[in-house]
Order: structure tokens, then sequence, then C-alpha cells
């Protein structure tokens, strides 16, 4: 009896054993890594001295940053920094971190040439893990407006009583047209394609549709006031799929209003012609493995049903044993 209660016991522990095993998944997480650019936030003038800032931060430590910088040298300088050097309109950084943390900042001098509009870009960036390892290659860019001290217009005016003229100097205000005069946009426009819907200043999302022969696409926006800070977000270059960008205004109140436009780069004939067959693919495979998972329920079902079957089976082959032996011991005891 004991050694027969043993060998049940067995046989129930190996199928709550099978019964239990459960495959395990690993997960892996991918870090990720981006960049912003901190410009001034009001114009700067000519031969004036300003500082750019870039904070790059990621989901994980950073132990340097490799990357280049364009900037536009025909409106803006660059006059030094402890983690770039260069000239020309393109600087190098290499900058690391004294204690591993998971967003650092760089600064950046600059000095005003003339006036107009600078566009500084971030490319080619490498962040990088204490360990050397890649965490991610963001693309940031912004503006800066260099002007004079005020704008300024000249308008005459001719007496009725001599030729003699009369100068008034006079300011640039905002059009009276319902449009706020500080902290938003009064133009967007973009060199390739058709914002949709039209440009409104109180509508923050347009999305763009180019062709696939289509790699470039710049965006400039037109402040409300001169004293408005603008910085832009995303590259100029566009991958095929969609292309994200942002524009963001601050007025002087330090209030803010952001405009996101995506363009979306359509894919050439071939990539079509396999995105179409990968959808096939995808429905067939799909079909198939449908089809699969029915085949594989009805399995599960006879096979429920025949492991049911079995352990009626072994119920039984145990009891008849034990009425078997019970009855070899009291025939034993009758010979005796």
């Amino acid at each position: 009896m004991t050694t027969k209660t043993k060998l049940v016991k067995r046989i129930f522990s190996s199928l709550l054993t099978a019964a239990l095993a459960v495959p395990m998944t690993a997960l892996t997480a991918h870090a990720t890594g981006e960049a912003f650019f901190y410009p001034p936030k009001n114009p700067v003038m000519t031969d004036q001295q300003f500082e750019v800032s870039v904070t790059f931060s990621a989901d994980s430590e950073i132990g340097s940053v490799q990357a280049n910088i364009a900037y536009d040298d025909s409106v803006i300088e660059f006059v030094s920094s402890d983690n770039a050097s260069g000239g020309g309109g393109v600087l190098t950084v290499n900058g690391f971190t004294d204690t591993p943390s998971s967003e650092v900042d760089f600064s950046f001098t600059f000095k005003g040439l003339s006036a107009g509009n600078a566009n500084i870009s971030l490319q080619s960036c490498q962040i990088y893990s204490p360990d050397s390892e890649l965490i991610g290659s963001p693309t940031a860019y912004c503006v800066i407006t260099v002007g004079s001290d005020k704008v300024e217009t000249k308008t005459e005016t001719e007496t009725t009583t001599t030729t003699e003229k009369t100068t008034t100097t006079t300011t640039k205000t905002a059009p009276s047209n319902g449009i706020p005069d500080k902290g938003v946009l009064t133009a967007l426009t973009v060199d390739n394609g058709e914002l949709s819907p039209a440009f409104a200043y109180n509508v923050y999302n347009y999305t763009v549709n180019v062709d696939n022969s289509v790699t470039n696409v710049e965006i400039e926006g037109t402040t409300a006031s001169p004293s408005d800070y603008i910085w832009y977000t995303g590259t100029s270059e566009c991958q095929v799929g969609e292309n994200v960008r942002t524009i963001t205004v601050t007025d002087v109140d330090g209030n803010t209003a952001t405009y996101t436009v995506t363009i979306i780069r359509a894919a050439s004939g071939d990539e079509q012609q396999t995105q179409t067959v990968q959808k096939k693919d995808s429905s067939d495979t799909s079909s198939a493995v449908s089809k699969n998972a029915n085949v594989m329920d009805q399995y599960k079902k006879m096979l429920n049903t025949a492991l049911a079957i079995v352990l009626i089976v072994l119920v039984i082959a145990l009891v008849v044993i034990i009425i078997w032996i019970r009855g070899k011991i009291k025939g034993g005891k009758k010979d005796k």
C-alpha cells in the first residue's frame, strides 16, 4: 500500500509540474536621448554678445556628447565655449560629464554681426553612456534674431504755407485685425508643399504632404512682436513617413504658444509596392495564424478529453489493484 501510494503521488506530481510549466519572456528596455536649444529670450543687437545653451537629456546616465553645431556666420559670430571649438559656421562639440547624470548643459557664446535671422542647428549628435554605449542621436535647432536698437519708419508731411518738409519718427505696431500683439505667430510658411489647414494664429496643428523626391523642408515663422522669442525642434531633413516639427513662441511675460507641423513624405514606387506586399503577407500570415489557432484549440480539447479518460482509467485501475491486494491478504490469512 505504501509503495502504490508513493507511485500515485509521483504521477500526480509529474502532471502538476507539466501543467504549471510557463515560458518566460525577457523584456529589453532601450534608452533614448533628447536635445533642446535655449537661445536668448529677446532679439540681440549687433556687436552684442549672448549665450545659447543646449540641454541633453536621456532616460539613463550620460557620460559624454559628441556633435556638430551649424550656424549662420553671416549674422552671428562664435566667440567661445568650454565644450566646443571651430568657427566659420561649424562647431565641433566634445563634452564630458564630471559626474554621470541623465541631463547635461553646454553653453556657447556668440556675437551679433548683422541684422537678420540666424539658424543654429544640432547635427551628427551622439549621446554616450559612461560605458561608451550609444544612447541616442537627437536633432534640434533654434533661430536667433539680430536687429538694431529699435525699428523705425520715417513719414514725411508737407505744410500748406511753405515747401518745408518735416520728418517724424514712429515705431511699428501690430495691425488691428484681432491678432494678439505678442506671443503668437502671424505667419508660417514651408518651402515645399502646403499647410493643411491654412495658417491661422490660433490653429496649432498642421500637416504638409510632399512627394518622395522632396528630402528637405524648411519652415519659417513670423512672430507678432519683435520681442517674442522663437525656437524650433526637429530637422529640415525628411525621412519617408511622418516628420514632426514644432515652433514655440514665448513673449516677454513668459506666455508660450506651440505650433506643430507634421510633414508626410510619400514612399517611392518600389517602397509602396513593398509595403503592399508586406500588407498582403501580413494578412496571409494573420489568416494562417488564425487557422493554426483553431487547430490548436481542437487539439487542446482532444488532449483535455484524453487526459480526463486516462485519469479515470488510472483511478479505476488503482481501485482494482487495491481490491485485488486486499483479496490476496484475506486469502493468505484463510490458508493459514
